[in-house]
This record gives structure tokens, C-alpha cells and sequence, in this order.
């Protein structure tokens, strides 16, 4: 089957904004000071321009947030902090990193399909069919899962007539909605064996990425910015190494 190339809402190719993704969080995951995830975050609102096109508004929405995670974990350090720890400053510090984080894989998000990502890992990096497909199978059971959360309040809406429910009750739901889940995987699963997904070893894709000359540039520009940006923080002197 002849390959079609196929335009993503990303200007580049999705794995080679991966690649430059993981070395802007490198750095972050290394570093416990507060100068370093805020240099990073600029970085990444810069990939994010370079490497294609988001809505800006709804990004930064989703990641005040997410960022309320950070929010909490200063609070955290803050109110108990350790013995002989500085609260305030760990807390920050514990901020700025989470933050940066979430912001660095929430733009990878927003400028990649998945359904992108999983093709051209099935292409490009020979990701078993079974497992591609499998990924596949899970993204689309979302909105079967939405669907059937939705029908399960409705009825429960009918059923307690606006009464406020028990812990007990809500965990019903969620044991209702875990073997609608079931279900679904059961379906797929048999009808990916009905159509030898298993056995599928040489398959031909419709759609496909190609990876161009402007891709390998981006690639090798951004890692090496994200690469020299953390070299200079580690000469700087003020950088400190921390996994926790």
C-alpha cells in the first residue's frame, strides 16, 4: 500500500518533539533551585511556538490547574516542614519544579495527537501492532466511559431525586462505571483477534508522518539549546542536583 503523508495540527514530527521534550525535563528533574525550572518554562513556551500551533489561552488555563498540585506541595512544605529544612525556600523551590514539569508535558499534549504518537511509534519505532493497537483500543473507550458515567448519573439522579449521596453510594458508581470498563475491553480485545492484530507483522499504514531535513534541524537545535542551557546552570554554581 503506498504511504500518504499526513498533516498533523503540529508543524513538526511528533517524535521529534518528544525528543526535545525529554531533554527540556531532564534538566528540570535534576535540579532542585528555583532559577532552573523557571529557565526551562521559558524554553518550553518557546518549543511550544517553534514546534507548532495551540491555543494558548486554554493551555495556560489547564495549567493554572494542574499547578495547583505545586500549590499544594508548597503548602505542604511550608506548614511541616523538615527538621533543620527551610520551609519557604524548599516549597518554593518544590513549586517552580512541579510547575514547570506539568507545563513541559502539557504542551507536548497539546501540540501532539496521540493517535499521531502511536502511529509513527508503530512506523518509525516498530511498536508491536499489538500493543499499538492496544493504546488505540484504551483512547477511544474515553468517550465510551464519558457516555456511560453520564448515563449512570442521570439514573442516579432519578433514583435519589437530588438527595446527596453516601461514600458508599459513590463508590457503587464507581464499581458500575470499572465493569462497563471491563466490558468494552472485552469487545475489543475480541475484535482485535477477529481481524489477526496479533499476527499482523508487515502492516501498511494510510497515514503517515514523514520525517523531514526540518525535523532532524529541529531536533538537533532544540536538544542542543536544552543541553547547553543545563550545562551553563550546573557552571553557574547555583545549581543543585536533587532527585526527590
Amino acid at each position: 500500500m503506498q504511504h500518504v503523508k499526513y498533516e498533523s495540527d503540529s508543524v513538526r514530527h511528533p517524535l521529534a518533539i518528544l525528543a526535545v521534550t525529554i531533554s527540556l525535563l531532564i534538566p528540570v528533574l535534576l535540579s532542585f533551585d528555583p532559577i532552573t525550572p523557571v529557565l526551562f518554562f521559558l524554553l518550553g513556551l518557546l518549543n511550544l511556538r517553534m514546534a507548532g500551533t495551540i491555543n494558548w489561552e486554554r493551555y495556560f488555563k489547564t495549567l493554572a490547574i494542574l499547578s495547583l498540585v505545586g500549590v499544594g506541595l508548597f503548602l505542604l512544605n511550608v506548614l511541616f516542614p523538615a527538621e533543620g529544612v527551610d520551609g519557604v525556600s524548599r516549597g518554593i523551590a518544590v513549586f517552580l519544579r512541579s510547575t514547570c514539569l506539568i507545563s513541559l508535558s502539557v504542551g507536548y499534549i497539546f501540540l501532539v495527537d496521540p493517535y499521531d504518537l502511536i502511529r509513527t511509534l508503530m512506523i518509525d519505532l516498530k511498536l508491536p501492532p499489538r500493543m499499538g493497537f492496544a493504546f488505540f483500543a484504551g483512547w477511544n473507550a474515553i468517550p465510551l466511559l464519558k457516555r456511560d458515567l453520564g448515563i449512570i448519573q442521570k439514573a442516579h439522579a432519578v433514583r435519589f431525586a437530588g438527595r446527596k449521596r453516601s461514600l458508599q453510594e459513590q463508590l457503587k458508581t464507581a464499581v458500575v462505571l470499572l465493569a462497563g470498563a471491563v466490558r468494552h475491553g472485552e469487545r475489543v480485545t475480541l475484535s482485535m483477534a477477529a481481524r489477526g492484530i496479533e499476527c499482523a507483522q508487515n502492516r501498511t499504514f494510510i497515514k503517515q508522518i514523514l520525517w523531514t531535513k526540518t525535523d532532524t534541524l529541529y531536533t538537533v537545535l532544540g536538544c542542543a539549546i536544552a543541553l547547553t542551557a543545563g550545562i551553563a546552570r550546573v557552571l553557574s554554581g547555583t545549581f543543585i542536583f536533587e532527585l526527590g
